[in-house]
Formats: C-alpha cells, sequence, structure tokens
C-alpha cells in the first residue's frame, strides 16, 4: 500500500476514532473529578485518575497528528521523486481530513480544560 493510502486510510479512521475517544475521555475526566474530590481517596489513586485522562487525550490528538505527518511526508516524496507517482491527491485529502479532525480534538480539549477550571459547564461557557 502506497504511503499516501495509508495516510489517508489513518485520516479515515480518525474522523471515526476520535469522537469515541473524545466521548470516553469526558466520560473519565467526570469519573476523574469524582475520585479526585473523595477525600478518602489514596493520593496515588487520584494522581492514576488524572493520569488516565491525559492519555486518553494524548491518543485523541495524536492519531489525526500522525495521518497529517504521512500525508505531509507522503506529498514530499511524490514531488522529489524523479518518476511521475500518482498519490499526491490522496496525502493532500489525509492533510486536510486530519487538519480539521485535529481542530475539533484541540477544540474538544479547550472545552474541557475550561470545564475544569469551571469557566464553561455542559450549559455552555
Amino acid at each position: 500500500m502506497a504511503t499516501s493510502s495509508k495516510a489517508f486510510v489513518i485520516a479515515l479512521l480518525s474522523v471515526i476514532i476520535c469522537p469515541l475517544f473524545l466521548y470516553i475521555e469526558v466520560v473519565a475526566f467526570l469519573l476523574a473529578d469524582m475520585i479526585t474530590y473523595e477525600q478518602g481517596n489514596p493520593l496515588i489513586i487520584k494522581i492514576a485518575s488524572v493520569v488516565v485522562v491525559i492519555l486518553i487525550c494524548a491518543v485523541a490528538v495524536a492519531l489525526p497528528v500522525t495521518a497529517f505527518i504521512m500525508g505531509k511526508r507522503a506529498r514530499n516524496f511524490i514531488r522529489l521523486s524523479d518518476t511521475p507517482i500518482a498519490g499526491a491527491s490522496k496525502a493532500l485529502a489525509a492533510q486536510v481530513i486530519a487538519g480539521v479532525v485535529f481542530a475539533g480534538a484541540i477544540i474538544a480539549q479547550i472545552f474541557l480544560i475550561l470545564w475544569a477550571a469551571g469557566v464553561c459547564s455542559l450549559d455552555g461557557c
């Protein structure tokens, strides 16, 4: 499979998987909030619950970033090759899709940060 096709497939997978991870992150965020609020929980459990939320965030953001980087590398390889190679449009499409998904994931992360700070709620900001 060509590099541009791999980047395109990963970009399409990020469209499906990233919202799922964001939903899981919101649920984990709520659970981490309950865990950290409870006085009887040990400190290590509180830290572990926050780390889980951060890891889910990292995975949700890493998938579109990976697709974007793979699309960029594929476009550079196609542009610099001596022989004509097909797939530049797939690489560009992968970059565009990954950019849109990344922007949505970043907006969701900003909302969660504002939610944790008490500025926003599920009703809005």
